[in-house]
């Protein structure tokens, strides 16, 4: 099981944290799109490493054409010399719409085309033609002729929560991220089955799509002040409606309504309050030796794990967690 870790934080910093992550032997590092554009982070741990993978965990698929996304990939991939994973991810309703002013309209089907879409763009780089004309897609122009194909491909995954987006990630990408707010059992019950049976209804073997999750990783000596992040954390997801299948999996179906109640209030500490009886079934959190067992019970589960640890709360407690997640996990 390969481990990753994720990166993040301020643009002048990220490209050390990126070093650090390759020269303490960990597989991979990740970016996420949040506060920051996840390309022009990617860019920065790419051009600062010479031999980690480096991927989105995610890019936003939709307020992007599809053409747009596989030039920066493209791009992403030059500049790694072929370390590149594409991780894309549709968000939810909300997010698209009233943050970034673009229609949300039948995720599944609609990425599952733009991934289609961006691996035909990427093929015009070789100079294959183009005439996609999809449901929600039309590309017949490929990019301005100056750039080459991208360095051994660009591997495409798809973020996922639920059995659908699951099964469509099975279908067509090269794996599927799930999402940090999981458990072992989540995948092992619900994420890994829906993977293989999209792959299966769509002819292909289910080994070839790599299995990655995130997870919610607090690794402290202080153990309340590890749960305490990781409560928040939990409890700021909690409140999206799309997660609410991970939370009925687990029998906490009925915390999400107090929970948006509480984020409501912008009441943090009563957020964390309620989500603390989560904590120990969707994060790892306590010292180093507790999370190490923690995180093996993924093995065979997964092919990788990618560390991160809550990014709600005090940038300096992020950085702390970082750093300790380094030390705790370093594979070198």
């Amino acid at each position: 099981m390969d481990l990753g870790v994720v990166i993040g934080g301020d643009l002048r910093e990220q490209a050390q944290l990126a070093r650090e992550v390759e020269q303490a032997g960990f597989e991979s590092a990740w970016v996420a799109e949040t506060a920051r554009s996840s390309f022009v982070q990617a860019a920065v741990a790419c051009a600062a490493t010479s031999h980690v993978t480096v991927g989105t965990d995610i890019a936003l698929a939709f307020p992007r054409s599809p053409t747009i996304t596989a030039m920066s990939a493209r791009d992403l991939a030059e500049l790694s010399g072929g370390r590149f994973i594409l991780g894309l991810g549709t968000q939810v309703k909300r997010v698209n719409e009233q943050r970034f002013g673009v229609a949300f309209e039948h995720p599944a089907p609609k990425i599952a085309e733009a991934v289609e879409a961006i691996r035909a763009v990427l093929r015009t780089f070789a100079g294959h033609p183009i005439e996609h004309e999809g449901r929600f897609y039309s590309i017949t122009m490929p990019p301005f002729p100056g750039a080459g194909p991208a360095p051994g491909g660009v591997p495409i995954y798809l973020a996922a929560v639920n059995r659908v987006m699951a099964e469509t990630a099975g279908k067509c990408a090269d794996g599927v991220l799930g999402h940090p707010m999981t458990s072992p059992g989540y995948i092992r019950d619900v994420l890994r089955p829906s993977v293989e049976r999209g792959a299966r209804a769509a002819g292909r073997d289910p080994s070839l799509v790599n299995i990655t999750t995130g997870v919610i990783l607090q690794t402290s000596t202080d153990r309340d002040e590890a749960r305490r992040g990781a409560a928040l954390q939990i409890g700021f997801y909690a409140t999206t409606r799309t997660y609410r299948p991970v939370l009925a999996h687990h029998g906490f179906e009925d915390l999400v309504e107090p929970l948006r109640e509480a984020l409501g209030r912008n009441d943090f500490a009563e957020l964390a309050q309620i989500a603390r009886p989560m904590v120990d079934v969707l994060a790892v959190v306590g010292d180093p030796d507790e999370c190490r067992e923690r995180i093996a019970a993924y093995d065979g589960l997964v092919d990788r794990v990618i560390l991160g640890g809550a990014w709600v709360g005090a940038p300096e407690r992020v950085a702390d967690n970082h750093r300790a997640i380094i030390e705790a996990f370093a594979p070198a």
